[in-house]
């Protein structure tokens, strides 16, 4: 038997992750110059690779795959999911380190001045 609400919450979940990509593919495109590049950079890539996991981790559980088919895209979704977050990590990083106050790169007004 389908479950409707299980496919219901897997429409929300995909619209959810190309909303976050949409919006991450534009403050790409702001933060492309700049002190602040590198550490988008790694921010997109992770929300780039966990919103593909998500989306095939969501269509191993709503299609029906043989069992091999559907091992692979459940490793491949966690492998996903794994370096995505890996990927935020050090965009957070990153970017922790540009603000930090010890950084000696920085100038504090001139990023408050844009």
């Amino acid at each position: 038997m389908v479950d409707y609400s299980y496919i219901a919450l897997g429409v929300v979940a995909v619209f959810t992750v190309l909303g976050m990509a949409y919006y991450a593919s534009r403050i790409l495109m702001q933060m492309r110059t700049g002190e602040l590049e590198k550490t988008w950079r790694f921010l997109v890539a992770g929300a780039y690779l966990i919103e593909a996991a998500v989306v095939i981790l969501l269509l191993e559980e709503v299609l029906t795959f043989s069992v091999d088919v559907s091992s692979i895209a459940t490793h491949l979704g966690a492998t996903m999911l794994v370096i995505g977050s890996v990927y935020i990590l050090l965009g957070f990083r990153a970017h922790y380190h540009v603000f930090s106050p010890k950084h000696p790169n920085v100038k504090m007004d001139k990023l408050i001045e844009r």
